[in-house]
């Protein structure tokens, strides 16, 4: 069975982030999401285009 995507939790640990600032992210719309069985699902693509936008330059 393919997994296609990871849950709010393990998105937030993929992007170092904590749950909540996540959660905002998803509800701004700035990281699409799916509902699988009554879960919210975030592709990694999804979490690498976020990343990569919200990225600052040093």
């Amino acid at each position: 069975m393919l997994k296609h995507g990871m849950s709010v939790a393990q998105a937030a640990k993929y992007l170092q982030v904590e749950q909540s600032t996540l959660y905002i992210a998803l509800q701004k719309g700035q990281i699409p999401d799916l509902r699988r069985n009554g879960r919210t699902v975030v592709s990694e693509g999804a979490l690498l285009d976020y990343r990569a936008r919200t990225q600052t330059l040093l």
